[in-house]
């Protein structure tokens, strides 16, 4: 907003000292006054140079807050308003070997359902953390343990400092 508002009042200010110099001295006048318009460089490119960067934040903002990676492998999780964090059971399906959602779902049915934008199957931190534990590969014990200090313990942070989970 600030590049917007200097560009607009460097317009305005070029504009009243170009309709000075030109009822002052006619056409020479906007000869002599042209290196003022010089004012106009700096926001006029702040203004061209920043638009890339605001159309992908555009693009991007239904991402925000939620996008995970665990060794470049994209995994989507929900923060509900109680610090409770879901992450997507196709995503970590990914890394783990899962069961079905049906068998999550009787196994664990405090932490599994469907929710989100986009809806999905969902799991709970702990609950993933509780299926998980019953494996012994070196991968899944590192998402486990990434779930956990990545993830779910600066959002439970967040919520005790009182600040937006989003």
């Amino acid at each position: 907003m600030k590049p917007v508002l200097s560009l607009a009042v460097g317009t305005a200010l070029c504009a009243a000292v170009l309709y000075g110099f030109w009822r002052w001295q006619g056409a020479f006048g906007l000869v002599y006054a042209a290196p003022v318009t010089a004012v106009l460089a700096r926001p006029l490119v702040d203004v061209i140079s920043g638009f890339p960067r605001f159309v992908a934040r555009l693009a991007l903002r239904r991402y925000e807050g939620r996008h995970y990676a665990f060794r470049d492998r994209r995994i989507d999780i929900h923060i509900d308003d109680d610090a409770v964090c879901w992450v997507s059971t196709d995503d970590a399906r990914k890394i783990a070997a899962l069961p079905a959602d049906a068998v999550l779902c009787r196994m664990l049915p405090h932490a599994c359902r469907e929710l989100g934008d986009p809806v999905r199957w969902r799991i709970t931190t702990d609950g993933l953390a509780e299926v998980l534990a019953k494996s012994s590969d070196a991968e899944v014990t590192k998402f486990r343990d990434w779930l956990e200090r990545d993830v779910a313990r600066p959002a439970r942070n967040k919520l005790a400092r009182g600040m937006a989970l989003r």
